[in-house]
């Protein structure tokens, strides 16, 4: 802003100087001339008079004007015969009367002052002429020095330049400060534009008074109305993102281009690592869903909102979603983009389709225990007691198929009480000991099998929990894999501390699971291989309490396999239980 005003200032200055400048010029010529026409006028005037006398032949006379003369005149006065002799002078020593000013004036008969220049001198000569002939009787002559005659001039030039000077000192000054009043109000309002133009909202400037103070006044209101605006447009963003990522539905936001903007924290929270990169990606990219894929490229094509239902495996989970696709529109009816709402309707649909096939689920289960206790002891009861190995055979797959039946309902009521809810009694517990008991219980049937079982345990492995909650998730993990691996393989467990964690994992060489089936295998009465789960006595219920108890914990369960290679079940637990 310095730079403006010098700017303007530099400007104005010259433009202060041309018009003094060419004022200086036009009255200068204007002074010269007029000084030097009444200097003209004052010497025939005297001169005149002491022509006047020279008529008189009066030599006193003569003398005497000539002196008086001389006083107002400053110069030497003499008068001269026709010839150019000297009849008469003042008293005043000068230099020699010169004669080259009398040649042209042969014949001159008119009363007109002549002037002539020589050397340093100025001459004025008027002829003096009788009054009734009009016949030329000398000349009246004004010898002055140049010096002498110019000094009215330079008396007037010397005043007019302290005038001027005077004039231009105090014009520059008004104008600095008339200046400084208009520029200063600019500066300070292009200052304050800056600092609108940066985002500073809260910037104002000084409001002068006037006309100058106008701009500023309507900067100041402009001020004010941005930052209304902006804090107004930054509430609704606060408003509207606290709504976005508190909603309990997912929520993307695709622009026209395909790109995600905005995944909100829902969405993150039920898609998990997925999620974490897919702002700024286009869709097709990022998105691992074909169906949701499809409904995006509909939306797009038709730019109709679209509702759809579909099933989504989410890590070891298939998810239901209510997934409704719209278009965002400009007031001009133009595409700007997608907004796609994830409604999870899984716990729904679970327990929709728990009503659907608990009861069929429950009566399979319960069908074969008790159509074979039924059986048997019908038999038993139609005369088969008699022989005692065969009753003691039917006693035998009787107490088995009640052990079963009594198995099948200790997991529903340990299920159901998972899923109402319950509190876990929390206290330091070591699982490394946790899992020694339960390879103990498990050992002999391991043996059995003919099945090798490995243990390691790396660091120390105590954590906050409930030991007999986690040691029924133990037993029924590495049940499991003793279950399902075949005779002759192998079951490894690992126990291992990483920082905050504690890493429980088992590893078999069984019959592996398919990966469209990991995600179902944690489902109530959902079995991989459902003839060898029933022969071993499984009730399809212990991963869905597993599921269960290490949700209770703040844990996490993971799952890899490979049909024909077998399965690692992987559990993660903090070191400390934080709600």
């Amino acid at each position: 802003m310095p730079d403006f005003k010098n700017r303007v200032l530099s400007f104005f200055l010259v433009g202060i100087m041309l018009v003094f400048i060419l004022l200086a010029l036009i009255v200068g010529g204007l002074v010269h001339y007029t000084i030097k026409e009444k200097r003209v006028q004052s010497y025939q005037h005297d001169l005149e008079l002491v022509a006047v006398a020279a008529r008189g032949n009066d030599q006193e006379l003569l003398k005497k004007q000539l002196n008086m003369a001389e006083k107002d005149l400053h110069g030497k006065l003499v008068y001269l015969s026709p010839e150019g002799k000297v009849l008469a002078q003042t008293d005043r020593e000068e230099q020699p009367v010169p004669r080259q000013p009398l040649q042209g004036l042969d014949g001159y008969k008119k009363d007109v002052l002549v002037s002539a220049k020589y050397m340093d001198r100025l001459l004025y000569t008027l002829p003096v002429k009788e009054d009734s002939s009009g016949n030329l009787r000398g000349y009246v002559q004004l010898i002055i020095p140049e010096q002498a005659a110019n000094q009215t001039e330079r008396t007037v030039w010397l005043s007019l330049s302290l005038g001027f000077l005077l004039s231009l000192v105090i014009v520059l000054f008004i104008s600095i400060r008339v200046l400084d009043r208009i520029v200063k109000p600019v500066e300070e309002a292009t200052s304050t534009a800056k600092e609108l133009a940066r985002g500073n909202f809260k910037a104002r400037t000084y409001e002068y008074k006037g006309d100058v103070g106008e701009l500023n006044f309507s900067l100041n209101v402009l001020a004010r109305n941005l930052e209304k605006m902006t804090k107004s447009y930054e509430s609704q963003q606060d408003r509207l993102k606290t709504l976005i990522e508190n909603m309990g539905s997912g929520l993307i936001l695709i622009d026209s281009d395909g790109y995600i903007n905005i995944v909100n924290k829902a969405f993150k929270e039920i898609f998990r690592e997925y999620t974490d990169s897919w702002s700024g990606h286009l869709f097709h990219e990022v998105f691992p869903y074909k169906e949701i894929k499809e409904i995006v490229e509909d939306t797009f094509i038709m730019e109709t909102n679209i509702r759809k239902q579909v099933v989504l495996p989410i890590h070891i989970e298939r998810k239901n979603f209510d997934v409704y696709s719209a278009p965002v529109l400009n007031s001009l009816g133009k595409l700007r983009g997608i907004v796609l709402v994830f409604h999870d309707i899984t716990e729904l649909k679970k327990l929709e389709q728990m009503r659907k096939d608990f009861v069929a689920n429950v009566s399979h289960e319960l069908k074969t225990p008790v159509t074979s206790l039924k059986g048997f002891a019908e038999t038993l009861l139609d005369g088969a007691d008699g022989n005692p190995e065969i009753r003691k055979k039917f006693l035998t797959i009787i107490w088995k198929e009640s052990d079963r039946l009594q198995h099948l309902i200790q997991d529903l009521l340990d299920l159901s009480k998972v899923e109402q809810g319950f509190s876990l009694n929390l206290q330091k517990v070591n699982l490394s000991a946790i899992v020694e008991e339960v390879i103990v219980m498990l050992e002999t049937k391991a043996k059995e099998k003919e099945i090798t079982l490995k243990y390691s345990v790396e660091g120390d492995t105590a954590i906050e929990g409930d030991a007999p909650r986690l040691k029924q998730v133990f037993i029924n993990l590495i049940n499991n894999s003793l279950n399902y691996t075949p005779k002759g393989g192998r079951v490894t467990i690992r126990l291992k501390e990483s920082s905050e964690k504690v890493t429980f994992s088992v590893s078999d060489t069984g019959i592996g699971i398919q990966k469209e089936e990991i995600s179902r295998i944690f489902e109530r009465f959902y079995r991989v291989d459902k003839a060898r789960s029933r022969n071993s006595g499984g009730t399809g219920l212990g991963l869905a309490i597993v599921k269960h108890l290490i949700e209770a914990h703040h844990g996490r369960i993971h799952v890899k396999s490979k049909p024909g290679e077998g399965s690692t079940f992987t559990l993660v637990f903090r070191k400390e239980f934080v709600e």
